[in-house]
């Protein structure tokens, strides 16, 4: 996408994300990646966390507070970053974030080998122009060791969602299948969209070692209601998530079936486990 697309989206975007995550989906999909990553980053309290494209600094503030560690937000977008100190200004937990304006494919301001773990939730991956080159960037900065959890939008489900649910010109499908690049809406620029395999593929290009892909969530799956900030309706699965009781044993299964690599492109996004190699 181009740089005008890209912050034009992120423009009226930047000041209501936080509010989007407060439909009953999303919290859910934030309480799995939550316990993927206690599960899988073995992060350590006093440690220093890179959130790769970490926008309005929602998730360094929660590592901040939850892992007991530093935490650098990198991202490209002047609208998010400014989001981003605002939020960490009035958080107790902001003295432990540190915000920078960056683009991660090409990131020299992020020091080599300087992390102990990075993040990068949701669609970072699917804004990228060169995948690869962002790959690379992380792996550089990660120390030997180091572990990372990549998110991105699934093509599997971008295929789902528009054939069986939004609609979609023989056009916008030939793209979607040859070029993996969905549009979402007409005010969503054009976004990339992987498969489990070609998150493999950069991780171990760029010299990780991937010990999984997860779907996130697998079994779970939000209505159109559900992207419609501000809600208005929620859709089937956010009425039903409501129930704690009926949440826990979702986010169980979900959990269950995270172990089932076969079933990652399911996802409604994907995840990338890649661990840095302690001999690199």
């Amino acid at each position: 996408m181009s740089t005008e697309q890209f912050e034009k989206f992120f423009e009226p975007y930047a000041p209501n994300v936080q509010g989007f995550y407060e439909a009953p989906f999303w919290a859910f999909s934030d309480a799995l990646v939550r316990a993927l990553m206690d599960k899988h980053l073995g992060i350590q309290a006093g440690q220093h966390i890179l959130d790769a494209g970490g926008g309005t600094a929602r998730w360094a503030l929660w590592a901040a507070e939850h892992f007991d560690v530093d935490v650098t937000v990198a991202d490209k977008s002047e609208k998010m970053v400014e989001e981003a100190l605002q939020n960490v200004a009035k958080s107790p937990f902001g003295e432990r974030v540190t915000v920078v304006l960056c683009d991660l494919e090409d990131a020299p301001m992020l020091a080599d080998e300087s992390f102990d773990a990075a993040i990068s939730t949701y669609g970072v991956l699917s804004f990228l122009d060169q995948p690869a080159a962002a790959f690379d960037t992380l792996a550089r900065v990660l120390k030997p060791g180091a572990q990372g959890m990549f998110m991105s939008h699934s093509l599997s489900n971008a295929l789902h969602s528009k054939l069986s649910r939004d609609g979609v010109t023989p056009e916008e499908l030939d793209t979607l299948l040859n070029d993996q690049i969905v549009r979402w809406a007409e005010h969503v620029p054009p976004l990339r969209v992987y498969s489990a395999s070609d998150l493999r593929e950069l991780g171990e290009r760029a010299g990780f070692e991937v010990p999984r892909v997860y779907g996130v969530p697998l079994l779970t799956y939000p209505g159109p209601e559900d992207f419609g900030y501000p809600y208005e309706k929620l859709g089937f699965v956010s009425n039903a998530l409501q129930d704690q009781e009926f949440f826990n044993a979702a986010l169980a299964a979900e959990l269950k079936a995270s172990e089932r690599p076969e079933w990652a492109d399911r996802g409604v996004n994907l995840m990338v486990h890649v661990r840095k190699p302690a001999d690199a």
